[in-house]
């Protein structure tokens, strides 16, 4: 049999219920999804839409060996903006919400870690107090960005 473009369909075409050739088909090709359930115990799985084949596919892709992209939330660009949502707001390190700034230029240049005197200081206070006064300090050059983060851990850790 012929299609109507003067091409003839294979006989296992028309016996799947086809009437026109592979290049006018209207339907999109379909695709897999490799499963792997062990070493050697792989099958695949046909998806009929091509894009949901590819997302799963990329979302199981390996970024090293054992951790899959989907897990580790690498898979951001399948998420769409939704209209009339605002993004979250941008937090630099101390907690502060950024005004559409670099977070780079909150980072002071440090003068000196004074993480011991720092942190005693902050013993005789009430928590909140002593992270505010932590922030300050490091806003001011006296802590580094990982003294920061041990001192705020230390501090929620002991004066709650």
């Amino acid at each position: 049999m012929k299609c109507k473009c003067g091409q003839h369909i294979p006989s296992k075409r028309l016996e799947m219920g086809y009437s026109v050739c592979v290049e006018c088909s209207s339907e999109p090709a379909w695709s897999c999804s490799a499963l792997t359930y062990h070493k050697t115990g792989n099958t695949i799985e046909i998806i009929k839409d091509p894009e949901v084949a590819y997302n799963i596919n990329q979302m199981a892709s390996r970024k090293s060996f054992g951790v899959m992209k989907g897990i580790t939330g690498s898979w951001s660009r399948y998420r769409k903006p939704v209209e009339g949502h605002k993004p979250p707001p941008k937090i630099d390190r101390t907690g502060e919400i950024i005004a559409e700034k670099k977070i780079a230029s909150y980072i002071p240049q440090l003068k000196e870690d004074r993480f011991e005197e720092i942190g005693q200081q902050c013993m005789n206070m009430g928590l909140n107090e002593a992270l505010e006064y932590v922030r300050d300090q490091y806003k001011k050059g006296w802590l580094s960005p990982s003294s920061l983060k041990k001192l705020s851990g230390i501090l929620k850790y002991t004066l709650q």
